[in-house]
């Protein structure tokens, strides 16, 4: 009876966890955007840069800056180079979002970005949002950690009876 009582109440905690999943991928998703179009602004200036002096090729702009005698510019190129993986980084992130739910999700726990998503937990606010998606995924989530629960129960008592009857059969 305790048994049950303990599914219950996992399952309970599972389904708000469960809830909280689309909240989580929203916010993810926000602050994507925000980084995102941030980093643009300074790299849409870079970029017009290596438009006007060397073809569009921000690698040469690159390399110009650390061959630069200037200490200051060959700083800058460091700076750049951090620039132009953040938006890698963001453009990769967000064609990973144009995707179903299942799989944002799925990208989210798998393949998310570990500055982005820490940013996402430090400033996470938490709702209960009673909508479809959200209270699909939370249940979801729970039916699937009870039946995974009863299936290790159950396969540790079936363990424990065999255990037995052999240990009664060499009495």
């Amino acid at each position: 009876m305790i048994y049950r009582y303990f599914i219950l109440c996992l399952a309970a905690v599972t389904l708000l966890i469960g809830i909280q999943a689309p909240n989580l991928l929203t916010q993810y998703q926000q602050r994507l955007a925000a980084q995102y179009a941030e980093a643009m602004v300074y790299y849409r200036d870079y970029q017009q840069l290596a438009d006007q002096f060397y073809n569009g090729e921000l690698e040469r702009l690159i390399a110009a800056h650390k061959q630069s005698p200037e200490p200051a510019f060959q700083q800058e190129a460091k700076i750049i180079e951090k620039l132009v993986q953040r938006v890698a980084r963001f453009e990769q992130q967000l064609q990973l979002q144009q995707q179903n739910y299942v799989q944002q999700l799925w990208a989210l726990v798998w393949r998310h970005d570990d500055e982005l998503l820490s940013g996402t937990l430090e400033q996470y606010s938490f709702n209960v949002p009673l909508n479809q998606q959200a209270l699909a995924t939370g249940a979801l989530l729970a039916l699937a950690l009870v039946v995974l629960v009863d299936i290790i129960t159950g396969l540790g008592k079936r363990t424990l009876r065999r255990r037995r009857s052999v240990q009664q059969r060499h009495r």
